[in-house]
């Protein structure tokens, strides 16, 4: 019998047994395709993923991540309006922000993991079952597999997250569909750029600059938008071809305020726990994050019967408390985003003030920073204000 397993060897679930290892332990992780593998995303790796994977593997990997002929560095991230306006966040040397095709990412990150890892590919999990002492998972040709604790970090469709959300009795936050493929698109060398434009507010499409000249370009919004607007069909126009077929599809489960993310003897991590930034897609560093805290919270608690150990307490809330401030702001900013006239007006408003610029820079980075978006001070200088507020 197995102690932890493992379903998915993306990020999250990486990020968790690099963890465990380091402490002792020897999880079992169960892929369903093999690396190199191909994952629908924007491709950008974000000062949160840099911070959790020198945690894991010192600035060494840092560096020799960043001298991967795959691997991009970012030098801005610029938002934009339907008018061309542009807000400018340069990204300080001293921070790393990068782009790399997960296809090869992923599977670089699992050639740096320790060697001790168990990896099993090409092993779908097929039907989980629950007995009074263990978990049964069942695989293919007939297979079956005992646990005792079981982490779910196999994505959107998720077959351990319906074990959480039944316990928790809570229905599933919404996911927004979302496409993206590789071409020739005219963007400055190292930007990150995010349209905000009608009709597909409160989703927006984005055209990343990837090594080699490439350009990760791609559209997400909420179900609604997508029933009224062929994404793929957007792309074909932006990028002024009708035979492009290799435009892939993917759900992005966004973040919501208290999601569960555990019950006895499971865990949710990565996108399997509807982790990703409401406002601007990311999901890479808190797929790692969670994956990190979990297995920290798994060697510190040491619990001694696994299969009815709720992590809640020493995995979840504390989660949810370290994402709080970044969270409410994201979700703060994704309902604003819904009306276009405020987007219009704030994209166009801030691109004439460098300085407030600089302000949305630090947030960036600091998310206690994020906050002052609350002031009503921020928004005074907005409308060009310099002056102390009249009370």
């Amino acid at each position: 019998m197995e102690d932890v397993v493992i379903v998915g060897g993306g990020p999250a679930g990486l990020a968790c047994a690099w963890r465990l290892s380091q402490g002792g332990l020897n999880p079992l992780v169960l892929e369903a395709a093999s690396f190199p593998r191909d994952k629908v995303c924007g491709d950008a790796l974000s000062g949160k993923v840099v911070a959790v994977l020198r945690r894991l593997g010192g600035d060494q990997l840092i560096q020799q991540m960043a001298n991967e002929p795959f691997v991009h560095r970012v030098k801005a991230l610029v938002f934009i309006n339907d008018r061309d306006h542009r807000v400018h966040l340069s990204i300080p040397p001293c921070e790393m922000g990068f782009t790399a095709p997960r296809h090869a990412w992923d599977a670089w990150l699992w050639q740096a993991a320790p060697a001790s890892i168990r990896l099993r590919s090409h092993t779908p999990l097929l039907r989980i079952e629950c007995t009074q002492n263990c978990w049964i998972l069942h695989l293919p040709r007939g297979e079956k597999l005992q646990a005792r604790y079981l982490i779910g970090a196999d994505g959107v469709a998720s077959k351990v997250r319906p074990w959480v959300y039944a316990y928790r009795r809570k229905r599933r936050p919404p996911v927004y569909p979302a496409v993206r493929t590789y071409a020739e698109y005219d963007v400055p060398h190292g930007e990150l750029q995010l349209h905000y434009v009608p009709p597909y507010l409160p989703g927006y499409w984005w055209a990343f600059s990837m090594a080699g000249g490439l350009t990760n370009i791609g559209m997400g919004g909420p179900p609604s938008v997508a029933r009224r607007i062929s994404f793929r069909s957007v792309l074909r126009r932006l990028l002024d071809t009708e035979s492009m077929d290799t435009i892939a599809g993917h759900g992005i489960p966004l973040y919501r305020p208290g999601v569960p993310l555990t019950a006895p003897g499971c865990a949710l991590i990565g996108d399997a726990g509807h982790l990703v930034d409401p406002f601007t897609g990311e999901g890479i560093g808190n797929a790692l994050l969670s994956g990190y805290r979990l297995a920290e919270a798994i060697l510190k608690s040491q619990p001694s019967h696994l299969f009815t150990w709720d992590a809640r307490n020493a995995y979840e809330k504390p989660l949810h408390q370290e994402l709080k401030t970044e969270m409410r702001v994201s979700l703060w900013l994704h309902s604003l985003s819904r009306w276009p006239f405020i987007v219009r007006w704030l994209i166009r408003q801030l691109s004439y003030q460098p300085h407030l610029q600089q302000t949305l820079q630090r947030m960036l980075f600091h998310p206690e920073e994020r906050l002052k978006l609350y002031s009503p001070k921020f928004y005074w200088q907005i409308l060009g204000f310099q002056a102390q507020m009249p009370p």
